[in-house]
């Protein structure tokens, strides 16, 4: 979950539709790949988070019981890869191209197996090596093809987590987003409240119009994730749009 103080009491944002904002950005983005590999790839970006019902994953609330950002950590809680496995099995259930975009991103955010602690999870990113080396021989694909597809999932999640997270410096100051696919270092700035523009512009429309949605819990602490859940589902769905204008 993203999560973010609020004046009256917490903004959740889940993963997932961070992985929808993430796709819209995708969708508009101009790139000129054929149908089966458009498709997939977009599927890849909306779904990379999913697998579990984050408001019922334990490790989503803080040792104190208040919601917890997923970039806090807590050593408290031994690192639970049932998310990662679902993930995987969604993703390979519907297509290889899926699934090895998906393995790509999951061994983005984990890192180096030998720098991970946990057994589990090492053991889960070694077999993903594997997996990958099989899906590149089964689809007979260019490695540096994939890597710059791979590319385009990482620049659109980075810049949906800063939309999400409100990252992007106010009073125009400009930020880098991410390695675009062809290499470039793309920049964004905010052109007027909620309206974003990107340098070098790489979107098929001058203006177009993004959203995620999100909700305010305002109970503090919780006693348990269940209790967590029955708030959240209860909590009133707010959405917040964004312009980008060229």
């Amino acid at each position: 979950m993203i999560v973010a103080s609020h004046a009256k009491g917490w903004k959740i944002i889940y993963q997932r539709s961070h992985g929808l904002l993430a796709a819209m950005l995708a969708y508009q983005y101009e790139i000129d790949l054929p149908n089966d590999i458009m498709v997939p790839t977009l599927i890849a970006i909306a779904e990379h988070d999913d697998g579990v019902a984050e408001t019922l994953e334990n490790k989503n609330l803080t040792q104190a019981g208040a919601p917890r950002h997923f970039l806090v950590n807590d050593d408290s809680k031994k690192i639970d890869i049932k998310q990662y496995i679902n993930v995987m099995e969604i993703a390979t259930s519907k297509s290889q191209l899926n699934a090895l975009l998906t393995s790509l991103h999951l061994d983005f955010i984990c890192g180096d197996p030998s720098d991970g602690q946990d057994q589990n999870l090492k053991t889960f990113l070694k077999e993903q090596v594997k997996n990958r080396k099989a899906i590149l021989k089964h689809l007979n694909i260019d490695k540096k093809y994939v890597t710059r597809l791979y590319r385009f999932v990482e620049w659109c999640d980075a810049f949906s987590l800063l939309i999400c997270m409100d990252k992007i410096q106010p009073e125009g100051r400009k930020m880098e987003v991410s390695e675009s696919p062809d290499g470039d270092m793309s920049q964004t700035f905010y052109k007027a409240e909620n309206k974003i523009t990107v340098e070098p512009w790489v979107f098929k429309n001058e203006t177009f119009t993004v959203f995620y949605e999100y909700r305010i819990v305002e109970q503090l602490r919780f006693k348990s994730v269940e209790e967590f859940n029955e708030v959240c589902k209860k909590a009133k769905v707010h959405r917040e749009e964004f312009v980008f204008s060229k």
